[in-house]
């Protein structure tokens, strides 16, 4: 997804208000882990070391096609507040087995070349 379309979207007033509202109905806690997180404007000042960075994902990945898809990108439904390490956790899980396997012309299950 190009930078600059990105940067516009997650940089407008309408994303605050939208990121806001998902963290108010999550009571500012972790979806996943449900630990408390720190949201700018939200929460109660903390220092830098004690804070547990909040970022709002979408639950259906966003891209080049459909980052002006207002069903995907505002809507509640496809929005969950996590906290950076549940986030990353999120971004970073390991593919399916199957993404890494395939069958030979014997019909052998063998380790796909990467």
């Amino acid at each position: 997804m190009s930078y600059g379309v990105r940067k516009k979207f997650y940089n407008s007033k309408l994303w605050n208000q939208v990121k806001n509202n998902v963290w108010l109905k999550q009571h500012l806690l972790c979806n996943r882990c449900g630990k408390p997180v720190y949201v700018d404007g939200l929460s109660e000042w903390l220092p830098k070391d004690k804070r547990r960075i909040g970022i709002v994902h979408h639950i259906e990945y966003l891209n080049d096609t459909n980052i002006y898809d207002d069903n995907l990108t505002i809507n509640e439904d496809n929005l969950e507040g996590l906290c950076k390490d549940c986030h990353e956790q999120e971004h970073h899980k390991p593919t399916s087995i199957r993404d890494n396997y395939m069958f030979d012309d014997n019909g052998n299950l063998i380790k796909k070349e990467q």
